[in-house]
């Protein structure tokens, strides 16, 4: 058997030899006879699209492949390394939509990953500022609950340490002069007038914090937004992303995707029939003891506080845009179910 492909360091590092070491090694046949760099996005990872040339190719690899890497010097290697772990160990044990992954390769602190392009197979990235439908977010539901009940209760996957998480990264967005520049600026306009103080809030966001950590547990995605979807041909959405994988609450990540991407209306019209819709799919994934409805119901409110600190967000990580949607959504989510009055 071949030893483990070596980790590139850096775009040069893309080259026809580690293609074919990375390819070969995970689809027995495959000749690269060439590897052009296409296009590089910079950020907290680097995204490399390349186009491949084969000379056999009994596999059928795309010729467009993206590559996800940390060769930044802010870059963020524990993420792509988690997103390889899970490509590597958790997603053929799960049932959802998700990009072919070519190559998941990793060690002890970084991790490189090769996905088929998307758009050569015809799918589409989704507009995180346009709602889905409900039969649409219920797709995705279904699909959240076959990767939470594989790991019910438990939370882990074998071989993949658990993420620092969002609450570590809240801890810094709650600090004085932070939030009150958020809640002042264009991305406070929607934050209703009961949510708007720091030192108010402070405690009810604690506390879903301490919700968090009480059980059930399950393996999520930790960050189901709609602009970590698309939708393939035949119009079924798929989940992208898969850097902040960890061990979390069910009702975080339903409320999270639920609210976030429905319109107002339709969230208000849909979402106690959706969550019942969840809560069925894990059991049809063989929980035993899914969360009784009323339980449910109420985890799953307190969590829209959650969804609002979307307003908290640098615009440099998302578009002003993008992150007013959400909090217009998830501002008219808890003043309807006056979620302060919850905790």
């Amino acid at each position: 058997m071949p030893g483990p492909v070596p980790l590139p360091r850096s775009i040069d590092g893309l080259g026809r030899d580690w293609f074919q070491a990375a390819l070969g090694t995970a689809h027995a046949g495959t000749e690269v006879a060439g590897a052009q760099v296409l296009d590089v996005l910079g950020g907290s990872l680097t995204k490399i699209r390349v186009r491949l040339d084969y000379r056999s190719n009994p596999a059928d690899l795309p010729s467009s492949v993206y590559v996800k890497a940390a060769f930044e010097d802010h870059g963020i290697p524990v993420s792509v390394r988690s997103e390889a772990l899970f490509y590597d160990r958790a997603r053929p044990l799960v049932e959802l939509e998700a990009p072919r992954c070519l190559h998941a390769g990793h060690d002890d602190e970084h991790g490189v990953i090769v996905l088929e392009d998307l758009e050569q197979r015809g799918c589409v990235m989704s507009d995180p500022t346009r709602s889905w439908t409900p039969d649409t977010v219920a797709d995705g539901l279904g699909q959240l609950s076959s990767l939470h009940a594989r790991w019910w209760g438990e939370g882990r996957v074998p071989g993949i340490p658990p993420l620092e998480g969002s609450n570590a990264l809240g801890a810094v967005l709650l600090e004085a002069g932070y939030w009150e520049s958020c809640i002042d600026g264009p991305t406070g306009v929607h934050v209703p007038a009961d949510y708007r103080d720091r030192e108010a809030m402070a405690p009810s966001i604690r506390s879903l914090w301490d919700l968090d950590d009480a059980p059930p547990r399950c393996f999520v995605h930790g960050d189901a937004h709609l602009g970590n979807t698309y939708t393939d041909p035949d119009g079924r959405p798929g989940f992208l992303d898969w850097g902040g994988v960890t061990t979390g609450h069910w009702a975080r990540e339903v409320c999270y995707f639920l609210a976030g991407a429905l319109s107002i209306d339709d969230r208000r019209a849909h979402e106690q029939d959706l969550l019942a819709h969840y809560l069925d799919s894990l059991a049809g994934h063989g929980v035993a003891d899914p969360p009784q409805p009323d339980v449910a119901w109420l985890d799953y409110r307190r969590h829209l506080v959650h969804g609002l600190l979307w307003f908290l967000c640098p615009t440099p990580m998302q578009p002003e845009a993008v992150i007013n949607a959400n909090v217009e959504r998830f501002g008219a989510a808890v003043t309807d179910h006056d979620v302060r009055s919850l905790f």
